[in-house]
């Protein structure tokens, strides 16, 4: 075939089809790059609501389980030794499920250090009821290895501020309006009192005068005799109160919340 007369009417649909194939090559790789960025976007956005979803369900979760705490802590008058207590009575979660959230993580309940020894028998004076409070604390990015020791570590992690870690959650409880004061008040020697149980016996000599805070419905009873066996007295507590003994008034009549009148 003579090269000056080379048919151009075969070589142009050669020419059309390399185009439309380069052509549908280039649009194919065009089109991967954009599904690549649209999935990358699409799945960023899937993560960050996945994760928002699982903060609010976490800060939820804390709430129920503070509640528990409250509760659990008003009818047995102690407060929980761990979370696993509130199963399945004061939280509706499985034994697994209050221990650790939704990603594995532990939560953590922290008492505040100086009531670690609290006995509601005893009671609170004043100076601790500001110190009537509570820590749940949970991660869901990471084991929050909470250690607190003392007071000061105790208000490190009330004070924290989680808004720069979203991941971190902690609900602070405050249960000091749970108390309720009761002030004993000797006259003289003799009589005896019971409360949540614990019996104070004179003996025959003066009762310790005091005031402490004990938690609602506490029960309370006062005996006129130097050991406590059959109250005069009995209530559970529900206001402040305060009581005196006077071993000077009729029989039955020794115990009376109002002074000096028997």
């Amino acid at each position: 075939m003579d090269k000056d007369n080379v048919n151009t009417t075969d070589i142009l649909p050669q020419l059309a089809l390399r185009n439309e194939q380069g052509l549908s090559l280039m649009a194919i790789i065009g089109l991967l790059a954009l599904v690549t960025i649209g999935l990358a976007m699409f799945s960023g956005t899937i993560v960050r609501v996945w994760d928002r979803q699982q903060q609010e369900t976490e800060d939820r979760e804390l709430g129920h389980i503070a509640k528990g705490i409250l509760t659990y802590l008003d009818q047995n008058k102690s407060f929980p030794p761990n979370l696993a207590a509130l199963i399945p009575d004061y939280a509706p979660y499985s034994t697994s499920q209050i221990s650790r959230n939704a990603r594995g993580f532990s939560r953590y309940l922290v008492l505040h250090p100086t009531l670690g020894s609290f006995q509601n028998s005893t009671g609170l004076q004043a100076g601790s009821l500001p110190d009537a409070r509570f820590l749940v604390i949970s991660h869901l990015g990471q084991d929050a290895a909470v250690s607190i020791a003392t007071p000061a570590d105790f208000q490190a992690w009330w004070t924290t501020d989680e808004s720069a870690n979203p991941n971190l959650k902690i609900y602070r409880g405050r249960f000091a309006s749970h108390f309720f004061s009761l002030a004993l008040n000797p006259q003289g020697n003799g009589g005896s009192f019971s409360i949540h149980g614990q019996a104070v016996h004179s003996n025959g000599g003066l009762l310790p005068t005091q005031t402490r805070f004990h938690l609602e419905g506490t029960e309370v009873g006062f005996d006129e005799n130097d050991t406590y066996i059959t109250p005069e007295v009995i209530f559970g507590l529900t206001t402040n109160t305060a009581y005196w003994f006077n071993p000077t008034c009729l029989a039955t009549k020794r115990w009376n919340p109002l002074n000096p009148v028997c």
